[in-house]
């Protein structure tokens, strides 16, 4: 079939798709975001889903689902040659709860898409032009909306981008047996990368990250990890801790993590 688009990879990381989630506790159009009682509420909601002791922590999770619309559409168009319609008018945000965590994502309410140019001078024009609209026009009032309605610095959502797309880049590399596919993912991942920072009404690029690594612990025949480029509070729920390649863990705090790792592996 020459309309179909597989979600398989889109869903399963994203939680992004036209079916939307299975058994959805809550779900609001996404544009109410823009509500500072309804952010709030939402965020508290997605909070007690996960046991957070911090509202930081619902902000940092949903912030972070709104950038998940522009990997998404990086992927089709590498794959398909398609630019999804993701515009918040046409979303539904939903979440779900899975034991002990929860699922943050979006239901795509009419599946509809423009076509990338193949040609690259107007393949590059176009998805600068449908990026740089995206953010200028919904996500960075989007992001500052829930920063709002959780009473917290922006920044702290955006800073953790770098670090995300680098993961995304990560796993395209090594996981996706595609070469030409990886190739086109790439290619289309510099053009978002190119972005002047005025796109994002930031000072810099936040796709813009060099990424650090650290020894893995949990393979100690050889590996890295990859740090990450921000911290996503994590930390604050109940029982939670800082992840392994959190930028604020302190030195000797992984070491001794190190030592539990390494301990437990043997």
């Amino acid at each position: 079939m020459p309309n179909l688009i597989d979600f398989t990879l889109v869903e399963s990381f994203f939680h992004i798709s036209p079916q939307g989630a299975a058994r959805p506790l809550l779900e609001l159009p996404a544009t109410d975001f823009h509500n500072r009682e309804v952010a709030h509420h939402t965020l508290v909601r997605a909070g007690e889903m996960v046991q957070a002791t911090s509202i930081q922590l619902a902000a940092s999770f949903v912030g972070i689902s709104f950038f998940n619309l522009c990997i998404t559409n990086l992927i089709f168009a590498a794959q398909y040659n398609r630019f999804l319609d993701l515009s918040l008018q046409n979303l539904t945000y939903q979440l779900e709860s899975h034991d002990d965590h929860a699922h943050l994502g979006f239901k795509i309410n009419e599946l509809r898409w423009v076509d990338v140019p193949l040609a690259q001078d107007e393949r590059k024009a176009f998805l600068e032009e449908a990026f740089s609209s995206s953010f200028r026009n919904e996500i960075n009032a989007i992001v500052e909306a829930v920063a709002l309605g959780a009473d917290v610095k922006s920044g702290m959502i955006w800073s953790q981008v770098g670090g995300h797309i680098n993961e995304v880049h990560h796993y395209v590399v090594h996981n996706i047996k595609h070469p030409a596919l990886v190739e086109a993912f790439e290619r289309d991942l510099n053009v978002l990368l190119g972005l002047a920072p005025d796109v994002f009404n930031r000072k810099r690029n936040p796709f813009v990250h060099k990424p650090r690594y650290i020894d893995n612990p949990w393979a100690p025949e050889g590996g890295q990890l990859m740090m990450r480029s921000s911290c996503c509070m994590y930390d604050c729920k109940v029982d939670g801790q800082k992840c392994y390649t959190c930028p604020r863990m302190l030195p000797d705090e992984r070491e001794e993590r190190r030592k539990l790792a390494l301990a437990g592996a043997h």
